[in-house]
């Protein structure tokens, strides 16, 4: 019975310190600093929540760096339209209602990718919401080139986020939703392989 305690125990431990190790690695794909990229690319996705998201987009398109917009995951109740303006308007932007998460994002996206044709994709979000939303997109859109334009809010403006209790707790959590996120997609590509 001791011995079986202490398996437990241990492979907890073992469990604990992986975990550790992975959020340390995931931390290391989060850009700490970020210089606008003005390749061109077909079109432009923003994975909303942030003002400061809304305007680096809408800063980029007017410098005609992507032909289409999607504003993905807009809230129909939000001033969102008022932000954006007389940009509104632009055929050229489409505003997604759909998206509530994520993956939600991701599937809106994938979905706005294929009507329109693109080959080229630039993925605006948060830069500690960059490396999820990479994965989920690339998941979807294996053949399409994406190029991440990462937001850097103020409170993760220094790399040394474990000295910040709030940014510390963000990467944690961004971590383990990481994780959801590959465990689902594992279960879903092994469900594929037998059916």
């Amino acid at each position: 019975m001791k011995m079986y305690g202490l398996r437990i125990v241990g492979g907890g431990l073992a469990l604990g310190i992986m975990w550790i190790i992975g959020l340390v690695l995931f931390a290391r794909f989060i850009p700490f600093a970020s210089e606008p990229s003005f390749i061109p690319t077909d079109g432009m996705v923003i994975f909303t929540g942030g003002k400061t998201r809304v305007q680096t987009a809408l800063s980029l398109f007017h410098q005609k760096t992507s032909k289409y917009l999607l504003i993905s995951g807009a809230n129909p109740d939000s001033p969102l339209r008022d932000i954006i303006g007389a940009d509104s308007n632009d055929p050229n932007i489409t505003l997604g209602y759909k998206a509530a998460d994520t993956l939600g994002n991701a599937e809106e996206t994938a979905a706005w990718v294929k009507d329109n044709n693109i080959n080229t994709l630039r993925l605006i979000t948060s830069n500690y919401h960059m490396p999820r939303s990479l994965f989920e997109l690339r998941h979807l859109l294996p053949d399409v080139y994406i190029i991440p334009e990462p937001v850097i809010t103020d409170d993760f403006s220094d790399s040394a986020w474990w000295r910040n209790r709030h940014t510390l707790s963000l990467v944690m959590y961004e971590y383990n939703k990481f994780l959801f996120s590959a465990i689902r997609h594992l279960i879903e590509d092994i469900q594929k392989s037998i059916e």
